[in-house]
């Protein structure tokens, strides 16, 4: 049954569950009916889990949250993080201040700015010899290790519960978004996606964020993503 081969479902939290960093009450409760499904739930984000915290209380509706844009797992009922990657580098922060990097927001493993401080992002780099590159998410930059994306934080938090990445939907809206669609099953993108996902989407939805995951949870409550496909401008 096509419903029984969707096990999991993958989401991006800004521009995708959210709005402005705001997750209407609708799309918690579309969400909530997808869980009683028995399909399991992940977020995956590129915010901090501070930052997360600032707009959001996920409670126990995902049992895996990657924070970071792949660089921490954390297991929602065992409240466990797991690095993926070394910490933010000795004095990399401090390199960035002096560069009058603003707004700077600091994880365990991530830096993260607006897109306009990129080339501050990429001078302090080269200056203290690092290893570590400089990941475009919308308008903004974050600076993360090599080999570190959302696709290695969804490989991580599948294997934590079980699952594979053959049997996750993914939803998201931004360029940070191509390599968890690469792994996953089936690839969905809402209405308001940056075009390079689009392009990459086996399904792109008509309607925006929220909206737009509320109709891709109907879809998956009553077994049918054809009913999705149907609509999307690359179906076939």
């Amino acid at each position: 049954m096509e419903g029984m081969r969707h096990r999991v479902l993958a989401c991006d939290f800004d521009g995708t569950l959210a709005t402005e960093g705001v997750c209407a009450d609708a799309t918690v409760e579309a969400l909530e009916h997808v869980a009683a499904t028995g399909i399991r739930l992940v977020l995956v984000t590129g915010r901090t889990r501070e930052e997360l915290a600032d707009v959001f209380d996920p409670g126990s509706l995902f049992e895996a949250i990657v924070f970071e844009n792949g660089a921490v797992v954390l297991d929602v009922a065992a409240d466990r993080e797991q690095l993926l990657a070394p910490r933010v580098p000795n004095g990399l922060v401090a390199e960035l201040q002096r560069l009058g990097v603003t707004p700077l927001v600091v994880g365990r493993v991530l830096c993260s700015t607006a897109w306009s401080q990129e080339a501050k992002l990429s001078v302090a780099i080269a200056k203290l010899g690092i290893d570590r590159k400089v990941v475009r998410n919308r308008d903004s930059a974050m600076v993360l290790p090599p080999g570190i994306s959302k696709r290695t934080g969804i490989e991580a938090a599948l294997r934590a519960i079980g699952e594979l990445p053959s049997v996750t939907v993914a939803v998201g809206d931004g360029e940070n978004d191509i390599p968890l669609f690469a792994v996953a099953g089936v690839s969905v993108a809402v209405a308001n996606a940056v075009d390079a996902l689009k392009a990459r989407a086996d399904v792109v939805l008509t309607e925006p964020n929220g909206r737009g995951v509320q109709a891709l949870a109907a879809a998956l409550v009553a077994g049918d993503l054809g009913a999705l496909t149907a609509l999307s401008p690359l179906a076939g």
